[in-house]
């Protein structure tokens, strides 16, 4: 177990900081720069200083992450700011480099699809930061700090909010180009957002069912042999029948609920409604 760790923290984590940090670099000097738009964040930032005044985005993040990183360090935990610093560090080096040595970029194709690449390769960038218990920076950071301080505020609407403002900003950076930066930025956001969800809990989402029943035995019996699923029996009483029935708990994966809905068809008296989980770990599932 010692040993495993050990694997982990000096040689699994590292190499995820690291492609991180690449996909980020990639991201910007790839898919952002060559088309005149601002996605939210440093990034966004730093794509607007570039623009007007062609001091390459690397050193400009590296400027607006320096003072956020040394905040996280007192403030948040000094893990994730070292592990945040690196990925940071490497990406602004990558861009460097890629900028001197003319790394090829995604020219003469359609804008839409180079935000959207982008936001792909920024969410899987994200989700693998958010693994080892670290950040790309900018707003990220921010955020990390606010939820730990006040776990019950809806950070994500103080990130939208700084990015809609930098979003916003970009109209006038980029004038003449009417609202296609705009738009640009608000696609490669949802990209982001969207593939970073899907990496971090979306294979581990499963069906919540609540069965209320007269047929327990019969249905939790098939419901185990045929899905392989275990089921929660709890007794409950029906306040307009004033009826004794029972509720039936049972978590499925997604792809068994075509199979779950044959089975539930052979008792009509029954009643079941489903809820999401955004994870499930234990037994059958993810540990």
């Amino acid at each position: 177990m010692i040993k495993n760790k050990k694997v982990y923290n000096f040689v699994i984590v590292p190499l995820i900081v690291i492609a991180s940090g690449f996909l980020r670099s990639v991201c910007v000097e790839v898919f952002t720069i060559p088309y005149d738009y601002a996605p939210g964040g440093a990034t966004g930032i730093a794509a607007m200083v570039e623009y007007k005044t062609g001091l390459i985005a690397g050193w400009t993040i590296l400027i607006v992450n320096a003072p956020l990183l040394v905040f996280a360090f007192f403030r948040i935990s000094k893990r994730f700011a070292i592990t945040s610093g690196v990925a940071i560090g490497l990406s602004a080096i990558g861009m460097l480099l890629m900028d001197k040595f003319n790394f090829p970029v995604y020219e003469n194709g359609e804008p839409v699809l180079a935000a959207c690449a982008s936001g792909v390769l920024g969410g899987i960038a994200l989700a693998m930061m958010l693994k080892v218990g670290g950040s790309t920076g900018g707003t990220d950071i921010v955020a990390t700090a606010i939820q730990k301080k006040f776990s019950a505020t809806h950070v994500s609407w103080f990130i939208y909010g700084i990015d809609a403002i930098i979003v916003f900003a970009s109209a006038f950076v980029y004038e003449g180009n009417g609202l296609t930066p705009v738009l640009m930025s608000l696609a490669e956001m949802f990209c982001l957002s969207m593939t970073c969800d899907v990496i971090s809990s979306g294979f581990k989402t499963a069906l919540k069912f609540e069965i209320i029943t007269k047929e327990p035995d019969g249905l939790s019996n098939e419901l185990i042999q045929k899905l392989g699923r275990g089921v929660t029996c709890v007794p409950v009483r029906g306040m307009y029948s004033n009826d004794e029935k029972s509720m039936l708990i049972c978590v499925i994966r997604k792809r068994q609920l075509s199979d779950f809905n044959d089975i539930l068809k052979k008792y009509p008296d029954t009643f079941a409604y489903v809820s999401s989980t955004s994870e499930v770990m234990g037994l059958g599932f993810s540990r």
